[in-house]
């Protein structure tokens, strides 16, 4: 495989990693919880604690709509670590750890539908920011100072083992090379490009594990945005530590996050029903949207809507949506499109619409449509 292509899995994966079903853009909440005093997780519902056999409860009321391995809870119920959790919205949960200390992450699976997240934007591959480094050793156990995004901002020590020795255009640069997660290794640093195409709070390089004195490949084409741009509230990520700037611009790696308009997030859920890609479709909708006819039915529910094009679907030949034009203000889109229609028992024809669609939360809350059928020919 080409450095290039190779390349491009990578950021796939990197996608997926992110955006995907699991990815840390859904997480919408999460904390630690330890000792057996009764205690709260920001935006997670019920009271959290630990056992004397260090094992984790969760204390709730039905009103709090906490349900364990699929049974609703009402008193004080052991949660088991991989276990399934579920709350209200239709939020689902995880908990890992053991021994008196527990991490406890919630997911919300129309966060990204909700954000409008569409790419992750990223400077073209080049080849010659593949560079080759070695470890320099710090002082046996030091830590450094470094900002976390907290509001307030808070400081944190975080041990940084190593410094990082790389020579870009002649120059030797240190780095400080932090260990954040145990085991990991991880260049925080800010450069020419940062607040100036790159965020200003610096861009995140993950490295392999090695001795000291040991090369160590250095893939600044693999320079990612912190998780903190991807959940604002959640990650409180930590800032590059005093001294990690590169005076040049390092135009490699991720370097921002693209987001739909209203106008795209209308277009894109008339994809989704083109590809007849109706769960896709209905997750870029609240649960409590409706959607109106001018056929004289009255509101619908918009399950009810999609699951009535369901039962259509297999009448259908092919199907195909041109957006004339569109106008949005705010969270409202006004658009006017032309459904080309061919049926399985020959119809040809088009559908004349108007269509207006109100979004709240990032989220379709209404649909109204006016249309006519029109007969090829």
């Amino acid at each position: 495989m080409s450095d290039t292509l190779e390349y491009e899995a990578w950021r796939q994966t990197r996608w997926a990693e992110m955006a995907g079903p699991q990815g840390k853009a859904s997480v919408v909440a999460r904390g630690m919880v330890s000792g057996p005093e009764l205690q709260t997780v920001p935006d997670v519902p019920g009271q959290w604690s630990t056992t004397e056999a260090g094992g984790l409860t969760v204390t709730a009321t039905l009103a709090d709509g906490v349900v364990v391995e699929g049974e609703p809870v009402d008193g004080t119920v052991e949660v088991r670590p991989g276990g399934q959790l579920e709350f209200h919205s239709g939020r689902t949960g995880s908990v890992g750890g053991g021994d008196g200390a527990y991490g406890l992450i919630v997911m919300d699976e129309t966060a990204v539908a909700r954000s409008g997240l569409s790419e992750i934007l990223a400077y073209p591959y080049d080849p010659a920011w593949v560079l080759e480094g070695e470890y320099r050793a710090a002082p046996p156990g030091r830590t450094i100072e470094v900002d976390r995004l907290t509001v307030p901002r808070t400081q944190d020590a975080l041990p940084a083992p190593v410094d990082l020795v790389v020579t870009i255009g002649g120059e030797e640069y240190l780095l400080a090379v932090l260990e954040d997660l145990p085991g990991r290794r991880l260049v925080i640093f800010t450069d020419g490009t940062s607040g100036n195409g790159t965020p200003d709070i610096g861009r995140w390089l993950l490295l392999p594990p090695a001795e000291p004195g040991r090369p160590v490949p250095v893939d600044f084409n693999r320079t990612t945005l912190s998780q903190h741009h991807f959940a604002p509230p959640v990650y409180t990520c930590p800032l590059s530590p005093p001294g990690n700037h590169l005076p040049m611009r390092v135009e490699a790696g991720e370097r921002a996050l693209a987001y739909q308009s209203t106008k795209d997030k209308a277009r894109q859920y008339l994809r989704h029903l083109e590809n007849r890609d109706f769960e896709a479709a209905r997750s870029m909708c609240a649960g409590t949207a409706t959607v109106w006819h001018n056929d004289g039915k009255g509101d619908e529910t918009i399950d009810e809507n999609i699951n009535g094009m369901k039962a259509q679907i297999h009448t259908m030949e092919s199907m195909r949506y041109d957006v004339v034009r569109q106008l949005s203000d705010g969270d409202e889109v006004l658009q006017q499109h032309v459904i080309h229609v061919a049926t399985t028992d020959g119809m040809r024809g088009e559908v004349q619409a108007a269509v207006y669609f109100r979004f709240e939360d990032g989220l379709i809350t209404r649909i109204e449509e006016y249309a006519a059928f029109v007969p090829a020919g």
